[in-house]
């Protein structure tokens, strides 16, 4: 083989080289949803996320992901003092939770590292906060001057 020929394969390994290397193997994803179930040893939570589709052809899927005990839990709810850290009332502020403080129903984003499955690194959770009643809206009432048929 000539020398010319040999600069040119190994060029063309050089060049070609990484695309064929091993990826990182701990990739960090986020996977964003509602937990619709906790192991009851809280080793794992199944997480109901709807992908990039919409309309009539978005499908869930559910995603089993393994907490570890140094995984990040964080309840961001909104600030009602005006002396947040932010200086700005209503601001977000993150509240570290335990594992056994996640709940069915609750809205997470999940981070994971994904070496061997689904492990999570850190988790942000947002609860849905009910809109406050009035003191009006309670002691009036109902229309028509019946009671709602239970």
């Amino acid at each position: 083989m000539s020398r010319s020929a040999l600069v040119c394969v190994l060029a063309a390994l050089a060049l070609t080289g990484p695309a064929f290397a091993e990826r990182e193997p701990s990739q960090q994803q986020r996977h964003s949803g509602v937990i619709v179930a906790i192991a009851s040893d809280a080793g794992t939570i199944t997480v109901e996320e709807f992908g990039p589709s919409a309309g009539p052809d978005a499908t869930a899927v559910r995603r089993t992901i393994r907490l570890r005990p140094e995984t990040r839990i964080e309840l961001v709810v909104r600030s009602q003092d005006p002396a947040a850290a932010s200086g700005w009332l209503g601001d977000f502020t993150a509240v570290p939770l335990a594992s056994r403080e996640l709940h069915p129903g609750d809205f997470v984003t999940v981070t994971t590292e994904s070496a061997s499955g689904l492990v999570a690194s850190s988790i942000t959770v947002v609860r849905p906060v009910p809109p406050p009643q009035s003191s009006a809206a309670v002691a009036s009432p109902p229309v028509g001057g019946r009671e709602p048929v239970r």
